[in-house]
């Protein structure tokens, strides 16, 4: 491929073909917040623009990484009323520019992308967070991001073995739950509200919209001593309770945490212990006992994606893969 001339176009079904293995994104993930607690990453906090003034966002994700010689752009949507009209909750772009020229070098899809470094950052905190001896984890929302997420937890606490669903729509359980089982061989549990799920679960993961005026139902008197939580929905399922029971609140970066503040998320969340670039890094404590409930709020970074997307392009021009485009 000619830098300058020519740009490589990666689809949704190219990435799919590259079959990255988790592990190896968790890995990458945590080697990426390592270069970001050493101060070579420039990771900017989301710009959040809702242009219907409502629950549809999108968001602009910018950073520079050296390390892999790249620059990038995430542009990614997220419309819950995509669902009624048959198309998918979240859609976007990345584009990567070449760090010693400028010039932009690919351009791929992002839903696939996001829903993969997503669980990966879940399954990161999760290494340093969970216990190792968990055996069951609650998935709140059964759409794409749980089957990333179930497949990131699994990764790092192999010893699960049961999964507790719930989701409004009985079809998206039942479609997860087969899924699931045939992928992973684990026993699902279809709950028949959100308490049942969380209820003795040792991961609570809730996946559904990101609302910014939500209706949130997990009390704090549901979470089992020793869990661990991922809301990676904001706060849209938790009560203020919920996240006053956690021992510690973990965030991916603590900026772009502080500043969703400033928007109004996350306005019954208690002061946050600290983030991942910190934690991975050994600057700050991660789980210290069995007992602890410990939760990790991780908004999504940018680093998280050009890192994952500076991976897959790397692999697509190894094994041919994609559309060249002219510039």
């Amino acid at each position: 491929m000619k830098i300058g001339s020519e740009i490589l176009y990666l689809s949704k079904n190219h990435i799919s073909s590259l079959n990255v293995e988790m592990s190896v994104v968790i890995s990458l993930l945590e080697e990426s917040f390592l270069e970001k607690a050493k101060g070579n990453v420039d990771a900017l906090a989301k710009i959040e623009l809702h242009p219907k003034r409502d629950d549809n966002f999108i968001n602009a994700m910018l950073c520079s990484f050296p390390k892999f010689n790249v620059a990038g752009l995430k542009w990614i949507s997220a419309y819950p009323g995509n669902r009624e009209k048959g198309l998918p909750y979240i859609s976007g772009l990345i584009v990567l520019n070449d760090q010693e020229t400028g010039f932009p070098m690919a351009i791929m899809e992002a839903g696939i992308l996001t829903a993969i470094r997503t669980g990966a950052v879940t399954g990161l905190s999760a290494k340093y967070l969970a216990r190792k001896d968990s055996q069951t984890v609650a998935i709140l929302g059964c759409g794409v991001q749980a089957r990333t997420q179930l497949e990131a937890v699994l990764a790092i606490c192999p010893e699960i073995t049961t999964v507790k669903t719930f989701d409004i729509n009985i079809e998206a359980i039942d479609r997860f739950a087969q899924e699931m089982e045939t992928r992973f061989k684990v026993r699902v549990e279809k709950a028949n509200n959100p308490q049942q799920a969380v209820e003795g679960s040792d991961i609570i993961i809730t996946a559904g919209p990101i609302l910014t005026s939500p209706d949130p139902v997990i009390e704090g008197s549901w979470l089992k001593e020793g869990c661990f939580g991922a809301p990676i929905d904001y706060d849209s399922y938790w009560r203020k309770s919920g996240f006053e029971a956690a021992d510690r609140i973990y965030v991916d970066d603590v900026p772009q945490f502080e500043s969703h503040r400033k928007m109004g998320y996350f306005s019954t969340v208690p002061t946050v212990y600290g983030d991942l670039a910190d934690l991975v890094s050994g600057k700050i404590s991660g789980r210290l006992n069995d007992s602890e409930r410990i939760m990790a709020i991780n908004l999504g970074l940018s680093l998280e994606d050009i890192a994952v997307a500076a991976l897959v392009y790397d692999r697509a021009l190894k094994q041919g893969l994609g559309q060249l485009l002219p510039v």
